[in-house]
C-alpha cells in the first residue's frame, strides 16, 4: 500500500488527520504514526461531522526517518496532537548521494507538520494501516 491509495480508501482521506505519537523501531525497521484521522462527513449532522478515529500509519521497511528541527516562534513546545499533510518527496529534498543509496521502489514521502512549519522525512518501501479498538471520539 502506499500513502495516496490510504488516502483513497478512507472516508475524509488524510484530510484533517493528526499525529499523536512517533515510534520508530530500529530493530525492525518500522516506523508507527499512531494518527486521528477524521471519519465524519460534511453531510452529517455537526457532532457526526466531527468525529475522528484513531488508527495507525505504519512504514515497513523504513530506511530514512529524519524530523526537521521546528520553525522559532511555533507552537512547538506545547503538547498535543499535530496536524500534517503529505506529498511525494520532492527531488533535492534529500541529499542526491543518499536518495541514491535507497533501495529501488522506495517510497519517499515528506510529511509537513503545520504546527511547526516543519517536515518528517521517510523512505520505507511498505505502508500499511488498522485502525485502534473502538476508539471513537469528536473534536
Amino acid at each position: 500500500m502506499t500513502l495516496e491509495q490510504l488516502e483513497q480508501a478512507l472516508p475524509n482521506g488524510l484530510h484533517d488527520a493528526q499525529i499523536q505519537q512517533v515510534e520508530m523501531d530500529y530493530e525492525h525497521a518500522r516506523l508507527v504514526l499512531r494518527v486521528k484521522v477524521l471519519i465524519g462527513l460534511p453531510g452529517q449532522a455537526p457532532l457526526d461531522r466531527e468525529r475522528y478515529r484513531s488508527g495507525k500509519i505504519v512504514f515497513e521497511g523504513v530506511q530514512l526517518l529524519s524530523i526537521e528541527l521546528p520553525e522559532a516562534g511555533t507552537g512547538f513546545q506545547y503538547p498535543g496532537s499535530v496536524w500534517f499533510s503529505y506529498e511525494r518527496t520532492l527531488p533535492g529534498v534529500i541529499p542526491v548521494a543518499v536518495a541514491n543509496a535507497l533501495r529501488p521502489g522506495t517510497l519517499s514521502y515528506s510529511l509537513f507538520v503545520r504546527e511547526w512549519l516543519s517536515c518528517i522525512q521517510i523512505a520505507a518501501t511498505e505502508v500499511g494501516f488498522s485502525w485502534s479498538e473502538g476508539d471513537v471520539q469528536e473534536s
